[in-house]
């Protein structure tokens, strides 16, 4: 791991604990891994389709970024973040890291069919976007994810994992998280 000054254990180890709660999926102890967040609305995360605040896949708050994480774990692939290459630094009680990883699709992506439809249905009624933006969106999402669905059981697809950390009550907790993923 790059530490571009002292970090703490409690500190680097935030990452490992977060790639953690992605290898188990563990959705009776998405609780206990939820406190790896600031608390109340302060805490953001910003999916990879996210590009406007408040928009599709940019989450703020607890409860949303719950819900996100529980569908990750219920319908995403095997998520592989390089905890052992992240540049984390620190200053005083902030830090922040960056590194990459693998998403790797897993037979969930047929069980995930369903709550891809309800996403489309979503942003067909979203008002946050025009109907312009609405009528071009779905669709893309659709096309999106029937391609996943074609590429098929083990196909690999690399991200950019970043973050930013807050010291609470002596722990470290993420305050922003994004994931993005090279246009294809």
């Amino acid at each position: 791991m790059i530490k571009d000054n002292e970090a703490t254990d409690e500190g680097v180890s935030a990452l490992q604990r977060f790639q953690d709660g992605y290898t188990t999926r563990d959705v009776s102890r998405l609780d206990e891994f939820m406190a790896l967040f600031v608390p109340g609305l302060e805490a953001e995360l910003i999916g990879i389709g996210a590009s406007v605040r408040k928009g599709s896949e940019w989450f703020q708050g607890l409860d949303e970024i719950k819900d996100i994480i529980k569908s990750d774990w219920q319908y995403w692939g095997d998520v592989r973040i390089d905890v052992e290459n992240a540049r984390i630094t620190m200053h005083g009680d902030v830090a922040w890291l960056s590194t990459s990883g693998e998403l790797v699709q897993t037979s969930h992506h047929d069980e995930a069919l369903g709550f891809y439809l309800k996403q489309m249905k979503d942003l067909l009624e979203s008002e946050r976007l025009d109907l312009d933006g609405r009528l071009m969106e779905a669709p893309h999402f659709g096309m999106r994810r029937l391609r996943e669905r074609h590429l098929g059981e083990g196909h690999c697809w690399g991200f950019v994992f970043t973050a930013v950390l807050v010291k609470n009550e002596n722990k470290w907790q993420f305050h922003t998280v994004h994931w993005a993923m090279p246009v294809d």
